[in-house]
């Protein structure tokens, strides 16, 4: 039966890999060894502790600043960087690899709990991203608020167009059934159990007045004078002419609720935060939430005991926490459940059982790999044009980044019952397993910086391989540090007829002690990286 029991002994290199799989995109070998001697508890009191990306803003191709902000107002950017440019997303995805905590992973969570596209600006989407990390570690219900006042979502669901005098129900319809509680069962015209189409109605009179001035919330400078207080990050403004000012009563659904019109900025955000309040006070909207924080970190199956077992508790306590998401993440995440220790069959219904995202194919490739990077202030147009690789790619593989396909979110955390699986299809299965690793064995080269992965040198120097020259050996441990779990039988031998190609275990032995002595890689390179190819394009890499 399934519980939230915690797993209070030490994690083990399998469980060690599973959590570090599910929660962040940077996993090395030397960081699943040293998990594994940790608790669950301590790893993730670790993989919580977010630090701040270095450096903290994006930079343009020469590596000046240009995007200002409350902290550093005054930008280097002699290129006068235009909108269209996506050194945001290429700094975020850099940022991303570079972390070794969980905060990108949840900052990924919060975009598509919330989902906007990056229509807008480069400098609003930083703000959007930023305000997502600035609640990784924060409440859901405060994001809410600050997300409505976000200029990035103002725009995308035209709610900077929402008045008195000419309704836009396109951002509260939304809120109510894709970013909040959600819809329940149709049981009658206009009624979705969890709310009913009079409860969009009384939301968008709620939502009016929330708007922005183009000229200053989407300017690169005149932004920062529209500070939150609590982020300061710039935010939209309230127009008190064009809110409407009456009472809201909503359905029953919420018991009949009233929600008093404001006449003042302050009371017509008090408005919004009664609202929300409204919203969040209810169960289902902690279950939602905890519906979608199972199928992100643990399985796309909700059966009736896990719902009943580990969702209901869970909303429970994310609820009781005031929507804050760590405390529930890390109930969840230190269970027995997720690391499926609750029957005698070990492994077979959380672990392995979700598709790597593609961002995470590229990302974990790069960072179990030991692909090298410059630093990104030295040489920021060789990293912009390589995660212009993994976002370009991820794009075709059915993921754009920060720009989901429609409001709906991406297919993959939307779609039910398949969810995940939906990255799976014959042109991104293509994509996967022909635009990846071959261009990392090849050497890609961008303003002088050579992209390649010298397989030979990190098996040799990594200290991750016990004895290179036993082709059992090594073979095993390249599994091990790149599958959930190490094949048996002949889909072991596959790999290791691969690697060795005809060659014996005895020529591979001497091949790999003439490379240590001469220090010439030549022919312990090509089985390597024939190795390495078949791993990468293989179906077990494609879990997590």
């Amino acid at each position: 039966m399934p519980s939230l029991t915690p797993k209070t002994t030490v994690l083990g290199f399998s469980n060690a890999y599973h959590l570090l799989r599910r929660t962040t995109y940077n996993i090395t070998k030397a960081k699943i060894l040293d998990f594994a001697a940790k608790t669950p508890q301590q790893a993730l009191t670790e993989l919580f502790t977010f630090g701040n990306p270095v450096p903290p803003s994006p930079l343009n191709n020469i590596g000046e600043t240009i995007v200002p902000t409350a902290a550093n107002p005054t930008i280097t950017d002699s290129q006068s960087t235009v909108n269209t440019v996506k050194y945001d997303l290429y700094w975020w995805l850099h940022s991303a690899l570079k972390d070794p905590s969980a905060q990108h992973k949840i900052v990924y969570f919060l975009h598509i709990l919330f989902v906007t596209d990056d229509g807008a600006s480069f400098w609003t989407n930083f703000d959007y991203s930023e305000l997502l990390r600035f609640h990784a570690n924060g409440s859901l219900k405060d994001l809410a608020v600050r997300v409505t006042q976000n200029a990035r979502m103002l725009m995308f669901l035209n709610n900077n167009l929402n008045q008195s005098t000419s309704p836009n129900q396109n951002y509260a319809r939304e809120f109510l059934e894709l970013f909040t509680i959600l819809k329940g069962p149709q049981i009658a015209t206009g009624n979705y159990t969890n709310y009913t189409e009079t409860d969009v109605q009384q939301a968008a009179r709620v939502l009016t007045g929330f708007t922005l001035t183009s000229s200053i919330h989407l300017d690169k400078t005149a932004r920062l004078t529209s500070l939150d207080p609590a982020t300061n990050i710039p935010t939209g403004e309230v127009k008190i002419s064009k809110h409407d000012t009456g009472t809201k009563t909503f359905s029953s659904a919420f018991g009949g609720q009233t929600i008093a019109g404001g006449t003042t900025e302050t009371a017509i955000k008090a408005e919004l935060q009664n609202f929300v309040n409204m919203i969040f006070d209810k169960d289902e909207t902690a279950k939602a939430y905890c519906r979608r924080i199972y199928r992100y970190f643990v399985g796309r199956l909700i059966t009736a005991d896990i719902e009943s077992s580990i969702i209901v508790p869970m909303a429970a306590s994310l609820k009781a926490d005031n929507y804050n998401i760590l405390p529930t993440l890390t109930t969840l995440l230190k269970s027995k459940h997720f690391y499926d220790e609750e029957d005698g069959i070990a492994g077979d219904q959380t672990i392995g059982n979700i598709i790597r995202n593609p961002v995470e194919l590229y990302l974990h490739m790069f960072s179990l790999l030991n692909l090298q990077l410059p630093a990104y202030t030295a040489n920021p147009s060789a990293i912009h044009s390589l995660m212009g690789v993994v976002a370009n790619y991820s794009f075709n593989m059915g993921m754009p980044v920060f720009s989901p396909q429609s409001v709906n979110g991406y297919a993959a955390y939307s779609s039910s019952p398949n969810y995940d699986k939906n990255w799976i299809t014959t042109s991104s299965l293509r994509i996967r397993y022909n635009n990846t690793i071959d261009f990392f064995i090849n050497g890609l080269t961008y303003n002088g910086f050579s992209f390649k992965l010298n397989n030979a040198v990190f098996v040799k120097d990594s200290g991750y391989f016990t004895n290179p020259g036993n082709a059992d050996t090594l073979v095993t441990e390249f599994l091990q540090m790149m599958f959930v779990e190490v094949p048996d039988g002949t889909r072991y031998d596959e790999f290791k007829t691969i690697f060795l190609n005809n060659l014996s275990p005895i020529n591979w032995l001497n091949e790999w002690n003439n490379y240590t002595s001469t220090g010439n890689a030549t022919n312990v390179k090509i089985p390597i990286d024939r190795l390495v190819k078949a791993i990468i394009k293989s179906p077990e890499f494609q879990i997590i």
